[in-house]
């Protein structure tokens, strides 16, 4: 009889065993199932910003009238032979404002209706839907954008040297200044974010 009690021993044990695995496993899959299902950061739509699509509430290829019905008249910019930028300030009194500029050139031949190209904005509300905004390294960057690549660099009117860099088939192109972004641009997809007729800054020194 003993030999059978030990080997019913062994059962209740192993079977105590599997139980106690099976417990382990489910809780390690709830934590699991936990973890997948924690909410992405909510961005106001007003301020979210989507690579190769829009910022806030401008879109790629809008109608530039129907910007500015949106945002005003330009407080600055500058145009040529058809291609503009259109700038709007913050309104508050820092030395250092906020701005969105907005490019835009004729939609076709037809030169009827000039549209959004390129959408640059510099204030850290506006942010992509998992939290990117300017103030980020390009380290940080890079996790979210791995193919972004350096085009150039400058020397602003500061005698700072302001770094451009580019995801072009991302549709987003940063300027870094110190090691952080200090702007985003939305851009058309695979068209680089240097690929404009007139130049935002043209008092920056082109260095490399």
């Amino acid at each position: 009889m003993k030999p059978i009690k030990i080997i019913l021993l062994g059962l209740s044990i192993s079977l105590a065993a599997c139980q106690s695995g099976n417990k382990k496993d489910e809780n390690k899959a709830d934590s699991v199932t936990n973890i997948a299902v924690v909410p992405a950061q909510t961005v106001d739509k007003r301020f979210l910003v989507v690579a190769g699509r829009s910022v806030g509430e401008i879109t790629l290829g809008e109608n530039i009238e129907q910007v500015t019905k949106k945002l005003g008249k330009p407080d600055a910019g500058d145009a040529a032979m058809g291609k503009a930028w259109g700038i709007w300030y913050s309104k508050d009194s820092a030395k250092h404002r906020d701005e969105i500029a907005v490019y835009s050139s004729y939609r076709d031949t037809s030169m009827r209706v000039k549209d959004v190209k390129q959408i640059r904005i510099t204030s850290n509300r506006f942010k992509t839907k998992d939290g990117l905004a300017t103030g980020a390294t390009l380290q940080e960057i890079k996790l979210k954008f791995p193919n972004i690549k350096k085009l150039s660099s400058y020397l602003n009117e500061n005698k700072d040297t302001v770094t451009v860099y580019d995801a072009k088939d991302g549709g987003i192109g940063f300027e870094f200044l110190k090691g952080k972004s200090i702007s985003l641009t939305v851009h058309q997809v695979n068209i680089p974010v240097n690929a404009t007729y007139l130049t935002l800054h043209p008092e920056w020194k082109l260095i490399e």
